[in-house]
């Protein structure tokens, strides 16, 4: 019967020594340890997994009660393959875990039952409907910023994307703050220090004890300390105030790339250092669109540019976002900037789902979009293309359909006498053009 449950069955004693398994974890155990996992020690066979392991079974022989990981916290504890159930493929299992304490009716020891449960399918549901409230909500602001500007000039139609495509990340932003500060709860710097007095003021009783008592009192002092686990405190505590304190850390990050990016008042024309803002691009584009890995190549490093920076700024934006948005499960996304001569070459590729020919002339095009309706203005590349004229650039693409995108910028150098002919009358536009 356990053979046939859609359930994970690990039984483990208290030297961590395999001592059943049921074919559910059987079968999706790597091939080259399946075969000889009874009897070996979880070490022997889950190497990377063991420092969390040992803390959660450690906690349920001392405490008897069962300890619980949820996918939410560790979505990949053991390293399975789940198979969808339409179309076969085989990706990487999502688990929730329950250990819970097992005595052994014929030889009364204490063990620890890791039971595994797939979910898969739930925990991509539940991504899935997270991101349609997202896509929901950003679609209902974007309609309504819309409205209102359709009838605005090109100058605060760029502020209208700017204003939305921040509003997006926003969006993103807030379920990504909620998921570090559940577990911060009190000030971690004072309850370390206090843990450590707690802690130095156990260990110094013992030795005084050990040193000037009879053994009466050092056996009844042991058991006080026994019975009130300091010993598992002890091991426990700091991990899990460092897993705080990385979270707090976390949380500041994010607010204040943020806080930076969105926040910039320079309005006009100045050095922009272009590392710096790449940086913040992929860091406040990938709190959303996670799917992509992002990287940032910048030559010379550290480089600076004369251009209008709050412009120049959203048009990367709209267009980075582009490149996260064509990805729906893994990827790249890079974003490079690299100075040759008078001119600033700035390249973003994707390895998304990429543009077909016959919709490819027309991308820069306003209101043009691929999207499905409702998901998408038509606007961002639009925007971008006319920040780059304005820049007396050139903005070029190449894409293959199911292979990926890349969008070139090519950007001359300007002095401060033309920029200042540029704010005052700006360079008709262009026809766009593809590579």
């Amino acid at each position: 019967m356990l053979n046939k449950l859609p359930i994970g069955i690990c039984l483990v004693d208290e030297n961590y020594t395999i001592t059943y398994l049921n074919a559910f974890f059987l079968d999706r155990m790597p091939p080259d340890i399946r075969d000889n996992a009874l009897g070996r020690t979880l070490d022997d066979v889950f190497p990377e997994q063991i420092k969390f392991l040992k803390r959660r079974i450690k906690s349920v022989f001392v405490l008897k009660h069962p300890s619980f990981s949820y996918w939410e916290q560790r979505p990949h504890i053991f390293p399975f393959k789940s198979s969808r159930p339409i179309t076969g493929e085989e990706t990487q299992m999502v688990q929730n875990m329950e250990i819970v304490p097992h005595k052994d009716p014929d030889t009364d020891k204490l063990c620890a039952c890791i039971l595994i449960q797939d979910v898969t399918a739930q925990a991509s549901y539940f991504k899935a409907q997270a991101q349609l409230a997202e896509e929901l909500k950003a679609e209902h602001e974007a309609q309504r910023k819309l409205i209102r500007k359709l009838d605005r000039a090109q100058a605060q139609l760029i502020q209208a994307e700017k204003m939305a495509s921040t509003g997006q990340l926003a969006a993103g932003i807030a379920h990504e703050i909620n998921n570090p500060m559940g577990f911060i709860t009190a000030n971690m710097n004072t309850l370390e220090q206090y843990i450590k007095h707690l802690l130095h003021a156990c260990e110094t009783s013992r030795q005084l004890i050990d040193a000037h008592s009879d053994g009466e009192l050092k056996r009844a002092f042991d058991k006080i300390l026994q019975t009130n686990h300091v010993d598992l405190v002890s091991d426990d505590i700091a991990p899990l105030i460092e897993e705080s304190k990385d979270g707090l850390k976390r949380v500041r990050e994010i607010v204040s790339t943020l806080r930076s990016f969105a926040e910039d008042t320079q309005t006009g024309w100045g050095l922009l250092n272009l590392d710096e803002t790449a940086k913040q691009l992929v860091q406040l584009i990938g709190v959303q669109y996670k799917a992509p890995t992002y990287k940032v190549q910048c030559e010379p490093a550290n480089l600076k540019w004369y251009c209008e920076s709050s412009s120049l700024k959203q048009a990367l934006t709209n267009v980075l976002m582009n490149a996260a948005q064509s990805i729906s499960d893994k990827g790249l996304v890079m974003l490079s900037f690299v100075q040759r001569g008078q001119m600033l070459h700035i390249k973003i590729l994707d390895t998304g789902c990429g543009i077909n020919e016959k919709h490819l002339g027309r991308i820069f095009e306003p209101f043009f979009t691929t999207r499905p309706e409702g998901q998408g203005q038509g606007l961002g590349l639009s925007v971008a293309y006319t920040v780059v004229e304005n820049h007396k650039g050139k903005m070029v693409a190449n894409s293959k359909p199911g292979k990926g995108t890349v969008i070139e910028i090519l950007l001359p150098a300007l002095s401060e006498q033309q920029a200042d002919l540029i704010s005052s009358d700006p360079a008709s536009s262009k026809h766009p053009e593809s590579l």
